[in-house]
């Protein structure tokens, strides 16, 4: 895998703990819907639900995401742009998630790392709550 693809497998495990959706293989046709909306009035930038698919390999596509698609999708994690992510995380592998600040509405949370001794049922509920409360 080369830089680009280790980052967005990274950003596929941001997106992942940061819905709190659980592992986005079990994701379906709808939950992408909403996310691309999400991704939308967050960033102002509208992704298909169809190009997210791509992105996380539900659809076969061999091209690379363009740059207004990695940018939009990063930009929804707290970040500037796809640049500012990649200096960012250049060096990290998919796994090594580091915390980020994230902006919502009025709100700011921080995406935790992804450690699977955390993914006990309390804890991605109150997760689930937290983003709920902030999303709808």
């Amino acid at each position: 895998m080369n830089t680009v693809e280790l980052l967005i497998e990274k950003t596929i495990k941001l997106y992942e703990s940061h819905t709190g959706w659980g592992d986005s293989d079990d994701w379906t046709n709808q939950d992408f819907v909403t996310l691309s909306e999400k991704i939308q009035e967050r960033t102002g930038a509208a992704l298909s639900h169809v190009t997210l698919k791509r992105i996380w390999g539900k659809v076969k596509y061999d091209s690379l995401p363009n740059t207004h698609t990695l940018n939009t999708l990063v930009q929804f994690l707290g970040y500037e742009n796809w640049r500012d992510f990649r200096s960012q995380n250049g060096n990290a592998t998919a796994s090594a998630i580091t915390p980020k600040q994230i902006k919502g509405n009025d709100h700011a949370y921080s995406v935790v790392e992804n450690k699977p001794e955390r993914r006990n049922k309390t804890w991605i509920l109150r997760l689930f709550s937290l983003l709920q409360s902030l999303w709808f």
